[in-house]
């Protein structure tokens, strides 16, 4: 399953339509998104203009500024929805996982994670690399979509824990250490080899994350 699963990329037919006025707002505003993270893989974030996302959107300036203050506003929104589909994606993926098998937990979560990223390079290059380039605002949204990821591993490692896999516990700051390690791992797979080689990561993430647990598998 891919992030563009997700995304109705089509815009609305002119004119009187039908269509419930929600319905066209979630569309432009979904279209807006895309449209950011297309226009940021080409130029980048500091380049990135209203008038080029609109553009590529096929909406409006009025249209534009009738749902965003600013080019950053939409930003942050754009990256709140690719967290929230991420978070959604990766908890399908674990629904028919017994919850007691704590390594299958782990490595669909992990292998969930960055297959969404390869097949949807955009949606990558917005959360691990142009998102650094923005305001305070999208750096609070950083910080907590890897909290989320972190309590999401403290979970993995609670189980493994209850069914007495794992020896001993571990410092909750560890969790977060791990998922900034993996974040700036996947920043320069990204940026030096190519959003495509991420799929390379998952047993490295796989290994480093049970010997962090304590039964390392090296």
């Amino acid at each position: 399953m891919s992030l563009a699963s997700h995304i109705d990329r089509r815009r609305l037919p002119p004119g009187t339509h039908g269509i419930d006025p929600a319905d066209v707002v979630r569309s432009q505003r979904i279209r807006m998104f895309y449209a950011m993270a297309e226009v940021i893989a080409e130029k980048g974030y500091a380049a990135t203009s209203v008038a080029a996302v609109v553009a590529r959107a096929q909406v409006s300036r009025r249209t534009f500024y009738e749902q965003f203050r600013s080019r950053e506003e939409c930003f942050a929104a754009a990256f709140e929805y690719a967290v929230d589909t991420v978070t959604v994606m990766m908890a399908d993926s674990v629904a028919d996982t017994p919850r007691q098998d704590w390594r299958a937990l782990l490595r669909t979560t992990l292998r969930t994670y960055l297959g969404a990223l390869v097949q949807e390079s955009l949606i990558a290059r917005v959360l691990h690399v142009e998102c650094l380039a923005v305001d305070f605002a999208v750096a609070e949204q950083r910080r907590d979509m890897k909290t989320r990821l972190a309590q999401r591993m403290q979970a993995v490692f609670a189980i493994g824990r209850d069914t007495g896999d794992i020896p001993s516990d571990i410092p909750a700051a560890a969790f977060e250490l791990l998922i900034g390690g993996i974040d700036d791992r996947i920043r320069d797979c990204i940026q030096f080899q190519g959003p495509d080689a991420l799929a390379e990561l998952d047993d490295e993430f796989y290994r480093t994350t049970v010997a962090l647990f304590g039964v390392p598998e090296w």
